[in-house]
């Protein structure tokens, strides 16, 4: 009983502190790929005070006393090892907005629920410039942290691996394919959104039209589809005003018939698409879409008629009950926010293989070369759940060396 009373002061403190620390909420929903800024854009050079620093110690929750470690810097995985947990966090906030707030709030909720004393704190760098990252690194390294998660960009994640030759790195918002810049101490999370579409595309036969908003993940995910079929794209559309009528695009268009539309966009916008490929009845075969529309908003946002031929490529698998409702308390959403559940599948590998401090994975993911591998499943949205209707198991398409 003291046991459980113990775990729910933890989680309650857990959620103040929580919201104390990260109550900045994201201004929209965006996809993780347009946090990119365009060409051209600069930043102010960011002063030392600018660099923000919040700390989360074990003795908070536990109220034990708890002995600071030296730190061993090294390239061996078994030099990482330590008795507890002691996690650093940096992030853009700039660049990446509510997103930090949402990876914190994972990151302390894995840590409750792996019951070991810890220490996690915050690094804001503000942007991703070489000489923010520079100074936030400067303050890692000053109090002793050896493992850092950094949900970053594309860009931001290349820098990092530049100016970083020592610590324990995990950017679970980044594909190893997206990184020019090799790091052996770096390890990556983000979704292989080409794998995503080529299994979406065993369900497309041989008329194909895309929709996309001209954002940067869109169109990377159009041009994936083009470049795997293009001999059977019809139709191809950028639709930016999802917001307006869209008959003159849909009624009575002839190559939308029998048609497997790929809807490469934020699930809003898909879900008002989707509406109006219905108010114009339009006689298309298949709806398709990769990991930005698999949201429970799908459900909200449109009528059954309207996503009744959605098929959906989903990355995010079981995760235990506690940490699922544990993270649902706290801030985060392992079940349907793919950042959260890949900051988690990322902690949870680090515990096991590279920290020593679980005796068993809680996920089943596996890491090859420098990249979680995620299986693929195809599901629909029913009338009240996605439910699955195929599994595409997570292998590389040569077998490499765990890292």
């Amino acid at each position: 009983m003291k046991k459980w009373i113990g775990l729910l002061l933890i989680i309650c403190a857990g959620v103040l502190s929580a919201e104390t620390l990260y109550r900045e909420a994201p201004a929209k929903t965006v996809m993780m790929g347009d946090f990119e800024k365009s060409k051209g854009a600069t930043f102010q050079k960011l002063p030392d005070e600018n660099v923000t620093e919040e700390v989360i110690t074990a003795e908070e929750y536990l109220g034990e006393d708890v002995r600071e470690e030296t730190v061993k810097m090294s390239h061996s995985a078994a030099d990482f090892v330590m008795d507890r947990p002691k996690i650093a966090l940096l992030v853009p906030r700039q660049v990446i907005g509510g997103y930090a707030n949402s990876v914190a709030n994972e990151i302390l909720s894995y840590l409750i629920y792996s019951d070991k004393n810890f220490v996690f704190e915050v690094f804001d760098s503000g942007t991703q410039e070489e000489d923010a990252l520079i100074l936030a690194l400067q303050k890692i390294h000053h109090k002793g942290y050896k493992v850092v998660i950094a949900p970053m960009t594309p860009s931001g994640a290349n820098t990092l691996a530049s100016l970083e030759k020592t610590l324990l790195v995990y950017v679970p918002t980044v594909n190893q394919d997206d990184i020019y810049i090799q790091n052996p101490n770096f390890f990556y999370g983000g979704i292989d959104y080409k794998a995503q579409v080529g299994a979406l595309l065993n369900y497309a036969d041989s008329k194909i039209v895309v929709f996309d908003d001209g954002s940067t993940l869109s169109k990377k995910i159009s041009d994936y589809v083009t470049e795997s079929r293009l001999e059977d794209i019809v139709y191809s559309k950028v639709i930016k005003n999802v917001n307006a009528n869209l008959s003159y695009l849909l009624k009575k268009n002839h190559k939308l018939i029998d048609a497997n539309i790929f809807l490469n966009m934020p699930v809003v916008k898909s879900a008002l698409v989707a509406a109006q490929l219905s108010r114009y009845k339009v006689p298309y075969k298949k709806i398709l879409s990769t990991q930005v529309n698999y949201s429970p908003l799908l459900f909200t946002l449109t009528q059954y008629a309207d996503r009744e031929k959605f098929y959906i490529a989903n990355a995010i698998g079981k995760a235990p009950f506690v940490l699922e409702d544990m993270s649902r308390l706290i801030g985060a959403d392992i079940r349907f926010n793919w950042i959260d559940y890949a900051t988690s599948v990322g902690l949870d590998y680090l515990f096991t293989d590279y920290l020593g401090l679980r005796g068993s994975r809680v996920f089943h993911e596996n890491l090859y070369g420098q990249q979680i591998y995620y299986a693929t499943e195809i599901v629909q949205p029913k009338p009240g759940s996605f439910a699955q209707i195929d599994r595409i198991s997570a292998e590389p398409s040569f077998r490499e060396e765990k890292w």
